[in-house]
């Protein structure tokens, strides 16, 4: 039966943007961000550090951050603080590592007496000159770099922005963690790829997302979250590619609230109000944050269809997605219910993204509870692309206790 005089705008009207809608909450809404953007400033250069602040500050009366984003800030600011200090350090290591293989190898060529001992010592000198100008350049950037424990200038601009925009705990915090633990079961987002963090950690997006959404109705104004989750709780996927904010998230957000929210990346964000202000894109600051983002970001993630289980048998598939070009991965599926004991497990590859490299595969498991498959790119130099990988499995009793194929694709 159909709803007359029912649009899909109308029907689906959490989904479709408009012009206005960007408009509003651009000019009228809410800004608000997750813990990790906040902290990524202290690890940026001084330009990117210096864009994202101006860009944020921008939004003085309408910037506001849930408790839960608070709380995160100050648990992380001193460890990132230590971390980024480190950098320098850790910056030197691979020079160090450079110039030990440079004696190697002019001690090398210097053994074939037919290449005159100036043509190693050129290169010798030359490289070693080089490592010491870029050590000087680590240290010149060190010396320059903010001292966070005396003046941060970080939390200065962010108190003027930000004025009394805290939200404060929620009096049914509990309830709440209870209500993560249940979505997080359920695999409902944001949040239930957080499942190994400690304590009550896993519910530290949700709680976030639920403050978001209380300050939303309370205000009746549009909100702009920017996060720099990269993960598929928050975000749509597909060969290992971010298609947009997770349907429900977008749906959730409008029956809570009223209105729509607008959900970025930080670099889109930024981006898009570089834009807005008249001013044109600087690409070296947004690679910069989309780098920062890349390499937190899983390189694996692993969705899982059962077609038969029990405690003596499981079947189904595995859809492996990675988010960079790597030479090998691992996938690990859910045995449930439990197994008895550990099972023997196969796999074979049914589909490939186009162009991978013929691949060799590796399925088993030494509990009860789940299983591993590993992918090997079977070309020497060939990485595995970007994108699906869809896997058979079986675990059952009485096999040869692993399975290693040979696969030069899908059958």
């Amino acid at each position: 039966m159909n709803d007359p005089g029912v649009t899909m705008r109308d029907k689906f009207c959490w989904y479709f943007f408009d012009h206005g809608d960007y408009e509003a909450a651009w000019n009228e809404g809410i800004l608000t961000v997750d813990a990790n953007v906040i902290l990524d400033l202290y690890r940026y250069n001084q330009s990117t550090r210096e864009a994202l602040l101006s860009a944020l500050e921008s939004f003085k009366g309408r910037l506001w951050i849930s408790n839960q984003t608070a709380n995160e800030f100050i648990k992380n600011r001193r460890v990132v603080i230590t971390e980024t200090r480190n950098d320098f350090d850790k910056a030197k290591k691979p020079l160090d590592d450079l110039e030990k293989a440079l004696s190697a190898a002019v001690d090398a060529i210097r053994a074939c007496r037919v290449i005159p001992r100036e043509l190693s010592d050129s290169l010798d000198g030359k490289v070693r000159e080089a490592c010491q100008s870029l050590r000087d350049g680590i240290d010149s950037e060190r010396a320059k770099a903010p001292d966070y424990d005396q003046d941060d200038e970080i939390v200065l601009r962010l108190e003027v922005a930000l004025e009394d925009g805290i939200g404060k705990q929620p009096d049914n915090l509990e309830e709440l963690i209870k209500e993560a633990e249940r979505r997080k079961n359920e695999k409902i987002p944001p949040g239930y790829m957080d499942e190994g963090k400690d304590g009550t950690g896993f519910a530290g997006d949700f709680l976030m997302w639920k403050e978001i959404l209380s300050h939303g109705k309370e205000s009746d104004r549009s909100m702009i979250l920017v996060t720099s989750e990269t993960k598929e709780d928050w975000w749509e996927k597909k060969s290992g590619r971010t298609l947009n904010p997770r349907l429900e998230l977008l749906r959730e957000a409008y029956q809570e609230t009223g209105k729509k929210i607008l959900i970025y990346h930080t670099d889109q964000f930024l981006k898009l109000h570089q834009e807005r202000t008249g001013g044109k894109s600087d690409e070296t600051v947004l690679e910069e944050i989309r780098e920062y983002s890349l390499a937190r970001e899983p390189a694996v993630s692993v969705k899982q269809e059962v077609d038969s289980s029990d405690n003596t048998t499981n079947a189904g598939r595995l859809l492996i997605s990675i988010s960079r070009p790597v030479k090998n991965f691992t996938g690990t599926g859910r045995l449930e219910p439990n197994f008895l004991s550990s099972p023997d497990v196969t796999a074979r590859l049914v589909e490939s993204p186009s162009g991978a490299p013929s691949v060799r595969i590796r399925a088993n498991t030494g509990t009860t509870f789940n299983f591993n498959v590993h992918v090997h790119s079977n070309e020497q130099g060939k990485l595995l692309p970007v994108g699906d990988y869809l896997l058979e499995y079986q675990a059952s009793y009485g096999e040869s206790g692993q399975s290693v194929s040979d696969e030069t694709g899908p059958e």
